[in-house]
């Protein structure tokens, strides 16, 4: 399961780089731009190994770029800083290091893919570690215009890393394109 996963993954990511480099053009003039910066605030919910240590993140901050590929492909890189609370007296925290692709379905809606790296640390009483584990995520969201050039991003995504340090994750960012 996991390889069919990681193919289907692996398709969107190389379909959406490959598709042409035409404007983005959709049903409403608010989602034609050629590059966007998009700030979130992010919730994390660990899942897996990751939850026996860690509880929610109500701490994460992400900046995204993304620049058009045409026909209502986007693609994005991706980073931020995760802090996860702790159980057992444990810190846990990620740098997530990514690449992806977005297509917009109709005006507003998206689904993406992403792939890279989470840098992890934990620390604690009684040990520190920090293992960097690739990872690739499915998700969708939707894109609210407050103006030609400003709209919110709501999204949500699940996160596999290898390990199994995995979390579900809802962002809410503010996007500027130019």
């Amino acid at each position: 399961m996991k390889k069919i996963t990681f193919l289907a993954v692996l398709f969107l990511f190389v379909g959406g780089i490959t598709y042409g480099q035409e404007k983005q053009t959709t049903t409403n003039d608010n989602y034609k731009y050629a590059n966007a910066i998009d700030v979130a605030y992010e919730v994390s919910f660990p899942m897996g190994n990751l939850s026996n240590g860690a509880a929610s993140s109500w701490a994460g901050t992400t900046a995204r770029y993304e620049f058009n590929m045409g026909k209502g492909w986007a693609g994005m890189i991706t980073t931020g800083y995760l802090s996860f609370t702790d159980k057992n007296s444990q810190s846990y925290s990620a740098i997530p290091l990514m690449i992806g692709t977005k297509l917009h379905f109709v005006a507003g809606w998206y689904g993406m893919v992403e792939t890279g790296f989470h840098f992890f640390s934990t620390s604690g009483p009684t040990a520190y570690s920090s293992p960097v584990e690739w990872g690739y995520s499915v998700g969708t969201g939707y894109e609210i215009p407050l103006s030609k050039l400003l709209s919110i991003d709501l999204s949500t995504k699940y996160q596999y890393n290898t390990d199994n340090l995995s979390y579900w994750n809802t962002r809410a960012g503010l996007m500027f394109k130019f």
